[in-house]
């Protein structure tokens, strides 16, 4: 069996990591975005080193609280999936788009709708011919069960449109860290973890041409 860990909403708080033995034995983690709170690359690499340190198979993108420069550190390092997309393991194939749409705090990973479905539209492309996919974005789909803040629904059309067009095996996503959860949109089972200091991750699984996402808790819950 080959398993994977996914997180994010770290906001430079990775205060789990020396409780974390599942992340220790997987077979890498995938961090959704928004490794840092408006931080810079270095703050940025502190992270990332804290998270290698404990497994150094690391694949990562920058979320709305990260931007560009953050970004730039993570293509540097090759350890990105903003608008990559290549095989994970055998017949598995990843690729992510992060940053976000709009919202009204004015972060600086800030993006249109149409950039958001143009990145996602381009590199689908790359991992559409694979026998399994998993698309990673910060962005939650709109109008599910992982985008709801304060009652109301935030997440991207974009991403929304694009899992109901593709319908990949697996979407990670994050952003709206109130709705932690999980839900399904057609075929595809979607995993909101919520922030990383909450003790919340994504378990990916892989077992007998089967590809699942858990919604987990370090206390041991799990949907």
């Amino acid at each position: 069996m080959k398993q994977w860990i996914g997180i994010g909403d770290i906001h430079n708080n990775v205060s789990h990591l020396d409780h974390f033995p599942t992340l220790e034995k997987a077979d890498g983690v995938i961090i959704h975005g928004d490794i840092t709170n408006r931080g810079d690359f270095s703050q940025a690499a502190l992270m990332i080193t804290r998270i290698a340190s404990k497994n150094p198979r690391v694949y990562a993108q920058a979320g709305n609280m990260d931007g560009m420069a953050i970004q730039d550190y993570l293509d540097q390092k090759n350890m990105t999936i903003h608008r990559k997309g290549f095989e994970l393991s055998e017949g598995i194939g990843i690729m992510g788009v992060g940053m976000s749409t709009p919202t009204p705090f004015q972060t600086p990973g800030e993006f249109p709708e149409d950039q958001l479905n143009e990145w996602l539209e381009e590199t689908w492309k790359s991992i559409s011919h694979m026998p399994h996919t998993i698309v990673v974005t910060h962005d939650p789909p709109y109008g599910t069960r992982l985008d709801i803040t304060s009652g109301n629904h935030v997440g991207s059309r974009s991403v929304l449109s694009f899992i109901e067009k593709y319908q990949p095996d697996i979407l990670l996503c994050g952003h709206i860290h109130e709705s932690k959860g999980k839900d399904t949109i057609g075929r595809t089972r979607a995993v909101n973890p919520g922030d990383f200091a909450s003790g919340g991750y994504a378990l990916i699984q892989y077992q007998n041409d089967t590809l699942d996402i858990h919604f987990k808790q370090l206390n041991g819950s799990i949907l």
